[in-house]
């Protein structure tokens, strides 16, 4: 079986205006960011993120194919391939399969966080997170968007060596997953200036539905009635 982050041949560069870099690295962990800014809607790009198959390199794959790929968008759902083979009248059955990350958060449109150590570090001891983010502009005509794959624990590979495979395989699936739009801008994204955590959703949530509600005079609205998640 091959490897899901090995690369084949080095990545080509991207042909839009992104941030992409390993982010952050220690000697049990690493960061691997990557941000682009396209011109389609958020639910566009949702539609093909969900839609694996179509853009994950089937060199990157465990069972030399991509047909396989899906991702049941909802909690606890699988990011996962199946191994498929033609029987004698040529029809394809499952024949094995492996789960590549596993889903623990959905915001359709704006956020798909999985969880799963990627290829070769699924024989180690690490939790890998990948947050995918999504941010319309104020001209509602172009849409930011964001690969955060966070990787911590014990592994027998040296983090100066996988990190930099990892991200560009990661890079090169980002690349392809936003190759049917065009590139908006010629600004590189700033990491800062996109925020990936759940606060910040919840936050712009919120702002939207008071906008479309209004407050009686005599009622006590105050952000500290409303729980939120403590930022880690």
């Amino acid at each position: 079986m091959k490897s899901v982050l090995f690369p084949a041949a080095l990545l080509a560069a991207l042909s839009s205006p992104a941030f992409a870099e390993v982010k952050a690295a220690s000697d049990t962990g690493f960061n691997s960011v990557h941000i682009s800014t396209v011109n389609a809607t958020p639910e566009e790009i949702w539609e093909r993120l969900l839609s694996p198959k179509d853009y994950w390199n089937k060199a990157h794959s465990w069972s030399g194919s991509s047909a396989g790929f899906y991702i049941d968008a909802q909690a606890n759902g699988c990011f996962c391939e199946l191994f498929q083979e033609a029987d004698e009248n040529g029809k394809l059955k499952t024949v094995g399969s492996v789960e590549h990350m596993r889903v623990i958060f959905v915001q359709p449109g704006r956020v798909l966080r999985m969880q799963g150590a990627l290829g070769p570090l699924q024989s180690e001891a690490v939790i890998g997170t990948l947050t995918v983010a999504m941010e319309r502009a104020k001209d509602n005509a172009t849409t930011r968007v964001s690969f955060s794959y966070l990787v911590g624990g014990y592994m027998r590979y040296k983090v100066s060596e996988i990190a930099p495979a990892v991200d560009k395989v990661l890079g090169e699936q980002f690349k392809n997953m936003l190759s049917p739009f065009a590139p908006a801008g010629t600004e590189i994204p700033k990491v800062d200036s996109f925020k990936l955590d759940i606060e910040t959703i919840e936050e712009a949530a919120s702002n939207e539905a008071s906008e479309g509600s209004t407050a009686k005079p005599d009622e006590d609205v105050s952000a500290s009635e409303s729980p939120r998640m403590e930022q880690n």
